[in-house]
């Protein structure tokens, strides 16, 4: 399910908005561990390369996938 807001913190990058998401339901993982699943999940939606890009320097549609990657189990 995609959400029509994004629910992304304005203030956190895309890796630390998908970090945050990451944490929530995966507590107890090492750094290493967190750091993998962070980037296996942004590479997951197409978005490496814009891990230090903030909401509002993405597209919607760009959005709309690290909301995605957010939520990914």
């Amino acid at each position: 399910m995609v959400f029509p807001d994004y629910a992304l913190l304005p203030w956190r990058t895309v890796e630390r908005n998908v970090r945050f998401g990451v944490e929530m339901r995966a507590g107890g993982q090492s750094k290493a561990e967190l750091a993998e699943r962070v980037q296996r999940s942004i590479e997951l939606v197409g978005l490496a390369g814009f891990e230090k890009s903030y909401p509002h320097e993405l597209s919607g549609g760009m959005r709309q996938r690290v909301g995605i990657a957010v939520r990914r189990p």
